[in-house]
């Protein structure tokens, strides 16, 4: 089917009010819409039912799901004009002062030895007329190397986004999952350099994971790479990727032993997730949670980064940095500046 049939049908639904999810994993070919008839809210307490799945930061014990028992798919349309002008958010010097404040903070307890690494994020309000499945489309064209996604539920809400880290991807002899850490603007004439704060930063994620993914695997069955570069639209991170054999325990197992990821939480990760709670003052909600398809075939979820909440002409996008002993507070600001104007050019 073509670009103007996919859009459309995602008219017809968003008219409707009722639940859909309309999504495409990275680099595929493929749009995939699972919807509803009704304005029931399915939750799953195990992910043992087939559906597309959001969770938040605090990863409660009720996930919502909309169900795939309707689908429908498309062909990936042709990419869209979009306006490439780079956006500049003006320093706000309130919420400047707040941000550096709070990684201030963050280095002094890595300093006494609490914290070894911590995300901190914040978010900014943007007005914009577009309806979300036409901000999906222009994610959608922007975005091939991740997975993009508009979810929308009445009694949840609208959240779209464009997250290049793979969560957790299941297959009926693999199992794979990444370290993601590090980001700089993307140059196709120049390969990134990577300062020694992004390699210290990647070296602490994938310790970490390493060392969770032996709670689930022999320490023979997890294989992993060197760092390598992975793009994300204008952006580029630091990346090692890991495969495991098939799982073998339970996927709410796996989840909870991997969630919150050090790439969205922290090092140890207790005590950033609890620094995270107690310092930032405003709910998380799904940014940085985790999400994606579960179908008995294969599983992908992927870390909710890159995102914005819709709300009736409000766009509201979440950003974070990584924050080390190494982390200059201006440098840090700066790069979730960085990050807000990558995503704020779909509006």
């Amino acid at each position: 089917m073509n670009a103007i049939t996919l859009e459309k049908r995602l008219d017809v639904l968003w008219e409707s009010q009722l639940p859909f999810v309309v999504f495409r994993l990275p680099e595929s070919k493929k749009v995939t819409i699972f919807f509803q008839d009704d304005k029931q809210l399915y939750t799953t307490t195990d992910f043992s039912e087939s559906g597309f799945v959001m969770t938040s930061f605090e990863n409660s014990e009720d996930y919502p799901f909309i169900p795939n028992s309707k689908i429908e798919s498309f062909t990936k349309p042709s990419s869209q004009f979009i306006d490439n002008q780079p956006i500049v958010f003006p320093d706000s010097p309130k919420s400047k002062q707040e941000f550096v404040n709070l990684v201030e903070a963050a280095k002094e307890e890595i300093a006494q030895g609490k914290l070894q690494k911590v995300v901190l994020s914040r978010f900014l309000d943007l007005h914009s007329e577009k309806k979300p499945h036409k901000l999906f489309l222009a994610l959608e064209s922007k975005y091939t190397h991740a997975l993009t996604y508009l979810w929308h539920h009445p009694l949840v809400g609208s959240w779209l986004g464009a997250t290049p880290e793979q969560f957790v991807e299941l297959t009926p002899t693999r199992t794979h999952t990444m370290a993601l850490a590090g980001t700089q603007v993307y140059n196709p004439d120049k390969p990134p350099l990577w300062s020694n704060k992004e390699k210290e930063e990647q070296g602490l994620v994938t310790q970490q994971l390493l060392l969770d993914l032996k709670r689930v695997y022999e320490k023979g069955e997890i294989e992993y790479s060197d760092p390598k570069d992975k793009r994300a639209g204008n952006l580029v991170h630091l990346c090692t990727y890991f495969t495991m054999p098939k799982l073998k325990t339970s996927l709410k197992n796996l989840t909870q032993v991997l969630h919150p990821t050090p790439a969205v939480g922290g090092v140890p990760k207790k005590e950033a997730k609890n620094f995270i709670l107690n310092k930032e003052e405003y709910n998380r909600s799904f940014y940085t949670g985790f999400l994606g398809p579960i179908t008995s075939d294969k599983t992908s979820l992927f870390v909710n980064l890159r995102c914005a909440e819709w709300k009736s002409g409000r766009l509201r996008l979440y950003v974070g940095a990584g924050i080390t002993s190494s982390s200059d507070s201006e440098q840090e600001w700066k790069e979730t500046q960085r990050k807000a104007e990558t995503l704020a050019q779909i509006v």
